[in-house]
């Protein structure tokens, strides 16, 4: 199977670990040629962090962030006046993590080159040729290829989605998905 996947972001990048974990041929374009990230940081409790095991990266993940297990709250003085405990889901590895977005980019990132997912920056999607047998995509550069499914993780105003459902409403409404088993 080859696939598609629009958008290099934390959505497009952790589909194509998951995607390549099954062997499955992956190409990821991403419309930033320098590929930057936008955002200070995040905080991820456990189902990201039991996610994260799952893609095989929590090592990096966790190098690349500040682990904790509990929020302690204090008032301006100084003085902690609570600490609240939250649960693990994953054995062994912290219950949170803050991670800058940054930070999280290079993990996903290095690890989707890794696996073998190639990686166009610079590129867009400008047309779709869906045959019912697969789908084939021309792109920006002037280039087309075939493929077998193609994913859209082009984020909240999706190019992707204007192209394929025309009149849709950018920004709220999440279009119509198609969901394959692999």
């Amino acid at each position: 199977m080859r696939v598609l996947v629009i958008g290099g972001g934390i959505g497009g990048l952790t589909t194509a670990i998951a995607l390549r974990q099954r062997d499955v041929s992956v190409d990821v374009i991403e419309r930033d040629p320098d590929w930057s990230v936008y955002g200070v940081g995040i905080i991820q409790q456990s189902n990201v962090i039991r996610a994260v095991a799952q893609l095989g990266i929590l090592d990096d993940y966790l190098d690349a962030g500040c682990a904790f297990d509990q929020v302690d709250i204090y008032i301006p003085t100084g003085q902690k006046v609570a600490s609240v405990p939250t649960p693990k889901l994953v054995d062994d590895y912290p219950a949170n993590v803050g991670i800058g977005r940054p930070a999280l980019h290079r993990v996903l990132g290095d690890r989707t080159k890794a696996l073998g997912a190639t990686v166009r920056l610079g590129v867009t999607a400008v047309g779709f040729d869906d045959d019912g047998d697969g789908v084939t995509v021309a792109f920006s550069d002037g280039g087309s290829d075939r493929y077998d499914a193609v994913i859209s993780s082009d984020g909240l105003y999706s190019d992707t989605r204007a192209a394929l459902f025309p009149g849709h409403r950018r920004g709220g409404d999440p279009g119509v998905f198609r969901l394959y088993r692999l």
